[in-house]
């Protein structure tokens, strides 16, 4: 049997992987994809956080996580974008290239343990919260530099739903786990605001005819 320090270890490896895979995409569906991938590994690893501490709860956490963040939250995006125009779903110029994003998100990667390495030695937090504290950090990080160097808006609600997962598992790792009614409301917060978001895009896109974030900034009154 994999000692428990290797089984975390793995885990967070594989998110991290899978929130790379979600840097290195350019198509909406793609990204999509790719942050489905990456929700199911968050599933698994709330899952593992729930095997080792102990609370059911958070096993309930982890099948709605997946159910909500992977199945019907990829589904309502698509199905509300699909008459938004190719052109607008496909990053062909973004502020960043995807070769120079992936670097940066290493480099985000890497400030995130430095700067929880301090606390993690000061602390006496459980093997759960050490290993998966940094790695939330990362999420929350590369979720922002992917709202602020995508130039399609489509493609920056992406971003949020990366921030989000990182502090979901932020709050998983510490506290292991809130109130299960509270964990409802929340769900269904980021769904409700999933498919706003999506309607506001749509209808952007229809009334300026894009959605590119640098057009978009010109139409401002000066």
């Amino acid at each position: 049997m994999i000692p428990p320090v290797d089984i975390l270890t793995i885990s967070s490896a594989g998110l991290l992987i899978a929130t790379f895979a979600v840097i290195a995409r350019r198509d909406f569906a793609d990204w999509l994809n790719a942050y489905r991938y990456q929700t199911v590994v968050l599933a698994v690893v709330t899952a593992v956080i729930a095997y080792f501490t102990g609370v059911w709860e958070i096993y309930v956490a982890a099948a709605l996580t997946l159910v909500i963040k992977a199945v019907v939250i990829p589904r309502v995006l698509l199905r509300v974008t699909k008459k938004i125009k190719e052109e607008f779903k496909i990053e062909t110029n973004p502020y960043v290239g995807l070769r120079m994003s992936v670097l940066i998100s290493a480099l985000l990667v890497a400030l995130s343990y430095a700067l929880t390495q301090q606390m993690l030695q000061t602390s006496s937090l459980d093997p759960v919260a050490m290993t998966y504290l940094p790695v939330s950090v990362s999420l929350f990080f590369i979720g922002l530099f992917v709202m602020v160097s995508r130039r399609m808006a489509l493609n920056q609600v992406v971003g949020l739903l990366i921030i989000e997962n990182g502090l979901f598992l932020f709050t998983t790792a510490l506290t292991h786990g809130v109130s299960l009614i509270i964990e409802i409301g929340i769900f269904a917060d980021i769904l409700v605001g999933v498919i706003i978001s999506a309607i506001l895009l749509f209808r952007i896109s229809q009334t300026f005819d894009t959605l590119d974030i640098g057009s978009l900034e010109k139409l401002r009154d000066d």
